[in-house]
């Protein structure tokens, strides 16, 4: 096992940027009172209700195991929790709703009220902030660019308990062009237009008609736990995770160039590094293992792959000549990739037997220099061997045969609809989630067609897809809502689940197919508090 902690690898000018963005903005209070309702001539639960007395369905309810472990809760259409159900030997539980101020108590039978919380923009997720902003064409090019790493809620939005002016929000933005080292944000968006149009849109006026949204689904959230892990650095960027051998759950720390190994039982964490060289920061990123066991990993900021052994934490590195943001690996085990930050569209292929390189041009979107990088971003290869790679900035998807060589571009369904991370089904379907427009988009790889099923808000923020192959139930992330959402196919139900922990940037899902569980982690840029997240439902098994 391999300990360190490398801090100096970031640069400093992302540290200048943080420093800048942070500038007068505020943390999020402390709980309220400690409350201990007497335990005499009380039923066995917890009721849970406004300051009226109506019960509150979905209200959360959260448990420390210990200094690595939450557990958190949901209260029943009754908004009632049995205690039982919660670990035992817990000293204390925080109980929160959506527009109300929480409250730590102990946990012994009774009802807990919970009054209006005048503070609470403070815990708003990002949709909500963003339907302020008029629909169209401009919010999908201000989300793709200023909301593809993080959150824009609460404290990016407000300095010292008011919005930000046009001036500060320009400085925002240059702070960000500044940090944009690989020239992500486009050579046309207009700085001052856009500074303009958010001071107008975020005013003080139309922030005060913000009010808290009642939980959605709160009948269903009374099935379902979830267990937030600590991480060992704030400012680590988790990036990506994956299911591995006894369990194991492999996380990318991003800024530390190191693999972490969290084991579920305990919380406790396992450090493997990914680079040992002290000036270069590697930028682990994507991560899968193969059917015999061995971990493969992009390091973006190399531009290479890790052949990894996660028995001796010994790995091979293998130059790709690019900063590869995805990786899948294809029927016959070779490795796939794909360039990020390429002018034009190329992936590369790794063979798993001898190490060598092929690079591969692709058909490509052409996109006009002055509206930026296409951005090749999620990448699949299905069992046919069909590669897939959406183009979150050029609003493409090109499709490569691994065994024919043959190329295809389509186009996106929605205009500027900014796909990201797609999954692919048990018959090969693929779904691709589409940030800017609250779609989940379908391929069909047989008809060549698209359809679209709407899950939310534009500010949703849908990031990646997992499907589960057992299932087929389709997982996404809502990134910009803190939130998980489970869309089934069969009967069209979309389930959407809040994480405790706000903001939850989420980048990645990992599912596991045999207990139906699924993993995530908050992994924002400007750093908020990261975290791995585990959902569960109550009645599967471990």
């Amino acid at each position: 096992m391999i300990k360190r902690i490398r801090p100096g690898c970031r640069s400093a000018i992302v540290g200048a940027a943080l420093a800048l963005f942070m500038t007068g903005c505020e943390r999020n209070p402390t709980t309220g009172p400690v409350s201990t309702p007497s335990a005499a001539n009380t039923p066995a639960a917890l009721i849970v209700t406004t300051a009226d007395g109506s019960p509150l369905a979905g209200a959360m309810v959260s448990a420390a195991l210990d200094a690595q472990r939450t557990v958190t809760r949901f209260t029943d259409t009754d908004g009632t929790l049995t205690l039982a159900s919660l670990p035992a030997d817990v000293a204390s539980i925080t109980v929160r709703y959506p527009g109300l101020a929480s409250r730590t108590l102990a946990p012994v039978p009774g009802k807990v009220a919970l009054a209006p919380d005048p503070a609470f923009l403070r815990t708003l997720p990002s949709s909500r902030w963003l339907s302020l902003l008029p629909e169209g064409e401009r919010k999908r090019e201000f989300t793709v660019n200023c909301g593809t790493c993080h959150e824009l809620s609460h404290d990016r939005i407000m300095i010292d308990g008011r919005p930000r002016t046009k001036d500060e929000w320009l400085a925002a933005i240059a702070m960000m062009r500044a940090m944009d080292a690989y020239e992500v944000i486009p050579p046309d968006f207009d700085d001052a237009a856009y500074a303009a149009w958010l001071a107008d849109s975020l005013s003080a006026e139309r922030i005060a008609t913000l009010t808290p949204a009642p939980r959605e689904n709160a009948a269903a959230l009374g099935a379902i736990e979830i267990t937030e892990y600590a991480l060992p650095q704030d400012d680590s960027l988790p990036h990506d995770l994956v299911i591995g051998p006894a369990g194991r759950i492999w996380i990318t720390a991003f800024f530390y160039d190191e693999l972490w190994a969290l084991d579920p039982a305990t919380g406790a964490i396992e450090t493997f590094s990914a680079d040992d060289r002290p000036a270069v920061n590697a930028q682990p990123r994507a991560l899968k293992f193969d059917d015999d066991g061995t971990l493969w990993v992009v390091n973006g900021g190399t531009e290479a792959v890790l052949r990894f052994d996660p028995a001796s934490g010994d790995y091979e590195e293998i130059a790709v000549g690019m900063y590869a943001h995805s990786l899948d690996i294809d029927p016959a085990g070779d490795i796939w990739v794909n360039d990020y930050f390429a002018a034009e569209e190329r992936i590369a292929r790794v063979a798993a037997a001898d190490s060598t390189v092929t690079t591969i041009a692709v058909p490509p979107a052409r996109r006009p220099a002055s509206e930026g990088l296409p951005l090749p971003y999620g990448l699949q290869v299905d069992g046919a061997g069909r590669l897939y790679s959406t183009q979150l900035a050029a609003n493409t998807l090109v499709r490569y045969d691994t065994r024919s060589g043959a190329g295809t571009l389509f186009e996106m369904p929605a205009a500027n609809s900014g796909p990201r991370r797609p999954g692919l089904d048990s018959a090969d379907g693929l779904w691709i989630p589409e940030f800017n427009t609250g779609y989940l988009a379908y391929f069909d790889p047989d008809r060549e067609r698209f359809d679209r099923i709407r899950l939310g808000s534009s500010s949703l923020g849908l990031y990646d897809v997992e499907v589960n192959q057992a299932n087929d139930d389709i997982w996404t992330t809502g990134s910009l809502a803190s939130t998980l959402i489970r869309y089934r196919h069969g009967d069209g139900s979309i389930l959407s689940v809040p994480l405790p922990t706000e903001p939850a940037y989420t980048r990645h899902i990992a599912v596991d197919e045999a207990t139906g569980a699924v993993w995530t982690a908050y992994s924002s840029l400007p750093a908020a508090t990261p975290r791995v997240a585990r959902l569960r439902f109550l009645d599967q098994k471990d």
